[in-house]
């Protein structure tokens, strides 16, 4: 326990504890209300629905339906679908596309722009790469499972247009290509359907699965950083080691803690010339969340991730981890 304080409070620049909201759908993603919310929405071909992962409306359709698919197992928590822990993954994206992590960083195509193709998203992308594997996995997982209400045969993903081979584009292609990720997905959502499922077991298999969905795209998308400055490099790389130290703390990702948690993010691409905590156009909490990111990063690095185990062994226990969002309600306490 003696490095929980510490991790802990460099974790908390990575967060911010939620405050409650008395109009949630303001919470909501960017372009949620547009995007489908039910298959029927999608175009139909041959008796399958087929959704292209490439355009943000239709990769954040998969997410509202899960989210409307999955809200009567959460309905014991609280109203509205507010506790629902799959909302931490279309917050994210949400982000993503508005602080134009989306577009294509090659500059090489109009993909992303706001003033120009603002709904694609670009295969270029290593945010859009890394998500693919936390939307549409999960969501054809969710399918699988049984709990989306149509058969695993009438799904069919659309391929970007380059490195077709390294993504999976239907139920049966990502059971065969990615058979880790797809089982811990399917786990996780026949763990929500058992009538024994507690909220502290769904984090559990949440952060299992999420976890499990990084280990290829983060490996096999290394590539990617060479289309980055290297502020912005570097906040990738950080970002995928952090959410491991997450996972371990179990974070709740609810809707309202999800979408406060976003204030910390830098709300656009890093240049060349920012250095945190110095960048004039963030503000405090966002400068102090990249000055976290890098201490974690460099930190795991140098140790060859014994901090990770370390911090692993302090969060084993549920006093720990209510230890830890205490401090990190206090940081938000502090920095508002």
């Amino acid at each position: 326990m003696a490095l929980l304080p510490s991790w802990a409070w460099v974790l908390a620049g990575c967060l911010s504890a939620a405050a409650g909201a008395s109009d949630l759908s303001g919470l909501y993603p960017p372009l949620w209300e547009e995007s489908p919310g039910q298959f029927s929405d999608y175009r139909v071909e041959n008796g399958k629905y087929i959704i292209d992962p490439w355009i943000f409306t239709e990769r954040m359709g998969a997410y509202r339906i899960l989210l409307n698919q999955t809200a009567p197992y959460f309905e014991k928590y609280a109203p509205e679908n507010e506790q629902n822990i799959l909302w931490g993954l279309p917050l994210q994206h949400g982000w993503q596309y508005s602080s134009g992590r989306l577009v294509d960083p090659t500059g090489r195509t109009d993909c992303g722009y706001e003033s120009r193709d603002h709904l694609c998203i670009s295969v270029d992308s290593w945010w859009a790469d890394i998500n693919y594997f936390l939307s549409m996995l999960p969501f054809l997982a969710a399918v699988d499972s049984g709990i989306m209400g149509i058969s695993s045969e009438q799904i069919t993903l659309l391929p970007p247009p380059k490195d077709q081979t390294k993504f999976c584009y239907d139920v049966a292609g990502c059971w065969s290509t990615f058979p880790d990720i797809m089982e811990k997905w399917t786990a996780f959502f026949q763990y929500m359907q058992s009538p024994s499922s507690d909220f502290d077991g769904l984090l559990n298999h949440l952060w299992v699965a999420h976890t499990s969905s990084l280990k290829y795209p983060v490996t096999i998308f290394e590539d990617r950083y060479a289309y980055y400055v290297n502020p912005e490099a570097d906040f990738e790389k950080n970002w995928a080691v952090a959410v491991n130290y997450l996972a371990a703390a179990q974070l709740p990702t609810t809707l309202t803690r999800s979408h406060s948690l976003q204030k910390g993010l830098a709300s656009r691409m890093l240049l060349s010339t920012d250095k945190a905590p110095f960048i004039a156009d963030f503000t405090p909490l966002q400068n102090s969340v990249l000055v976290a990111l890098s201490s974690l990063g460099d930190t795991d690095r140098l140790t060859g991730s014994l901090s990770l185990a370390a911090w692993k062994i302090s969060m084993k226990t549920e006093a720990a981890r209510k230890f830890f969002l205490q401090l990190l309600e206090n940081y938000v306490a502090l920095s508002t």
